[in-house]
């Protein structure tokens, strides 16, 4: 197997979501993320990191329609859902690709929206410590948002 780092590079710096790339490869998520953050040095890769990512890139070679989503809100929605210390969902809305984080008093509230096109695709609540500083990254939401697009 020839291994191209530089096409590994530009992989790592795609707009493919880490959940693709993870799931077909079967490697980590949080170690490809690791990568593309710079958490991890790519002068340290490992060989099984390499052959990995070297195989999704001869997979998917030549595919141009992989682009990245304009997403509307998507700023405000992390901004809201990371400085809030209690239950917090973001919703996503398809028909004009915008997200939003609405936060609240108690973990078992929700808005119920009348379009069944908009769902929810991320939370955090408030009766578990764990979970009340949960963060989330503009990444996450565009994996999820592609989530969404792919099984409609």
């Amino acid at each position: 197997m020839i291994i191209d780092t530089e096409n590994i590079q530009e992989l790592l710096k795609s707009d493919y979501p880490s959940t693709q790339i993870g799931v077909e490869t079967g490697l980590s998520i949080s170690g490809i993320n690791n990568y593309r953050t710079g958490k991890s040095k790519l002068e340290n890769i490992t060989l099984k990191y390499l052959q990995g990512l070297q195989d999704f890139c001869d997979n998917h070679r030549g595919e141009t329609n992989h682009k990245k989503v304009n997403i509307k809100g998507i700023r405000k929605a992390v901004g809201t859902f990371n400085n809030w210390q209690g239950a917090a969902r973001v919703y996503f809305d398809p028909s004009d690709t915008s997200v939003w984080t609405k936060v609240y008093a108690g973990p078992g509230e929700w808005d119920k929206y009348k379009d069944p096109n908009i769902v929810q695709i991320a939370q955090k609540a408030t009766n578990r410590m764990d979970e009340r500083d949960n963060k989330i990254t503009m990444r996450e939401i565009r994996e999820l948002v592609d989530g969404v697009e792919k099984n409609d």
